[in-house]
């Protein structure tokens, strides 16, 4: 009778207790994306980058659990990144909110393999674009919506133009795309080489790359091509000054690479190019002007070793700034050649966001309601009283 009667306790004890776990763990995953994805309406608009970008575990949220991440700061390739209890993924790529420093992995269609100009991000960090093959991707980090747009053997992607209507897109030339539309609206032809080297004016009324020996500028909307002779070299990477009186270039000189500053005349020629001071700095890529008087660069401090960094380069003499420190490729960060950045927020600097809490994999919060509800299982067992 007594065993009849401890069966009697037991089962319904046994019931409860795994009903509990599947509550709680539904609470803990489902459940607190909802919350997080209600709490606030994602922040649009240029922010700050984060003053150390972190080498991101696999356990980050996604957009498609947690909502959308708002305007971004950046983005980068990761390698994997766990979606639910047993899916995951593959080569997700991982925007860093630009207003609270959060992380999430972007789940959207036909995101690209981790590669060069296959993402690239609005100046100020609304917008996303990457290419499909047969299209572009217009991907809003605010509203979490895609778009796609017909656009014929889009291969590559390059900069959105400073208001945030055009972009540069790479098929069987160098195409400008009406964002709203999908329309091509001016072409030129240039090879994909071209297309990370090119530069908007600041009014997003041109586009200019080098071409052998010759700055060719081609027009928008009216797709006239403009060519000056140039000592800039194809192989340099441009950008122009937010007044639109400067250019400046990243040029290879012997086997290392420099920063030139050309003006722009009257008539519209530009200057033979000044070598900007750079001592102590290995130079990798030009992000663009974050001042009337600072270029953004990413690059080395000889004294930091392999550390990477986004440095300010003032052009008054001063020392360099440094914006942002990168992580080396790790786990779920493959380099910089996948790093794209929302320029606007280059101009309001970086900044200390609180540590980052990165939540728990679903495989771990499943254990842990087990676990909690083994115990309070184990501890009615030991309490109840005996008959």
């Amino acid at each position: 009778m007594r065993l009849r009667i401890q069966r009697r306790g037991l089962v319904p004890a046994v019931v409860l207790a795994v009903v509990g776990t599947v509550l709680l763990y539904l609470a803990s995953t489902t459940g607190l994306a909802v919350w997080h994805a209600s709490r606030a309406a994602p922040q649009p608009g240029a922010g700050a980058l984060p003053a150390v970008v972190e080498n991101a575990p696999d356990s980050v949220p996604t957009t498609g659990g947690y909502g959308p991440v708002g305007g971004v700061s950046l983005v980068f390739a990761g390698t994997e990144v766990r979606d639910g209890l047993l899916g995951t993924l593959e080569h997700p790529w991982i925007a860093v909110a630009s207003h609270t420093g959060e992380y999430r992995a972007i789940d959207a269609p036909d995101l690209p393999a981790p590669g060069a100009a296959v993402m690239t991000t609005s100046h100020d960090g609304n917008l996303l674009a990457w290419p499909t093959g047969d299209g572009l991707v217009v991907y809003d980090a605010v509203t979490g919506e895609s778009r796609e747009l017909a656009v014929d053997t889009v291969d590559h992607v390059g900069a959105f133009s400073p208001d945030g209507s055009l972009l540069l897109a790479q098929g069987a030339q160098l195409d400008v795309v009406d964002v709203a539309s999908g329309d091509v609206v001016a072409s030129a032809a240039a090879g994909v080489d071209t297309l990370g080297r090119a530069a908007w004016r600041a009014d997003s009324s041109a586009v200019d790359f080098v071409a052998g020996d010759t700055l060719t500028s081609l027009g928008v909307p009216d797709g006239d091509v403009t060519t000056q002779p140039t000592d800039i070299p194809a192989s340099a990477s441009l950008a122009w000054a937010p007044n639109g009186r400067r250019l400046i270039s990243l040029q290879q000189v012997e086997g290392a690479k420099r920063l030139f500053l050309s003006a722009l005349g009257r008539d519209g020629s530009l200057s033979e190019g000044e070598q900007v001071s750079t001592e102590g700095i290995a130079l990798d890529r030009l992000l663009g002007f974050s001042g009337d008087q600072t270029v953004a660069v990413v690059a080395y401090q000889l004294e930091s070793g392999s550390v990477e960094r986004i440095l300010d380069i003032h052009l008054d003499g001063r020392s360099p700034s440094d914006l942002t420190i990168l992580p080396p490729p790790g786990e779920n960060y493959v380099d910089t050649n996948t790093l794209t950045i929302a320029t606007d927020n280059l101009v309001a600097g970086s900044t200390n966001y609180d540590d980052q809490i990165w939540p728990w994999s679903y495989t771990a919060r499943l254990v842990a309601c087990i676990l909690f509800m083994l115990f309070l299982l184990g501890l009615f067992l030991t309490r109840r009283p005996r008959t």
